[in-house]
């Protein structure tokens, strides 16, 4: 029971008709402790080579590593990793494969929104 079940949202649309989810079994020793952004390394590592998904600062500072785990959107290198997890792209962003959104697009809402907030 220390495995996490990790559920990851899968689509590539030069492939796929549809997307899937995938679900892996990670062991506690990749999850514990750890942010989400180390569990989807270790997907990519060990289960799913073509798995797609940014991580560029591993800070929290650029953001291109938002996503959904559970429902909630959060920066995969800050939040904690949990026993049971979906992971999936953010909502409002098409998907350009897997985990990876159109991050042009979210950066112009994104200074949409800071200019509309001063």
């Amino acid at each position: 029971m220390d495995e996490a079940t990790v559920k990851v949202y899968r689509f590539d649309p030069s492939m796929d008709k549809e997307p899937r989810y995938e679900t892996f079994q990670v062991p506690i020793a990749a999850w514990k402790n750890r942010r989400v952004i180390d569990v989807i390394s270790y997907i990519y590592e060990n289960f799913a080579p073509d798995l797609s998904f940014r991580e560029p600062c591993r800070q929290g500072i650029c953001g291109a590593c938002t996503m959904m785990v559970n429902k909630k959107q959060v920066l995969a290198c800050t939040a904690i990793a949990e026993q049971e997890m979906l992971i999936e792209p953010q909502t409002k962003y098409p998907v350009l494969k897997d985990l990876i959104v159109d991050q042009p697009k979210a950066a112009d809402d994104a200074a949409t929104t800071s200019m509309d907030a001063a």
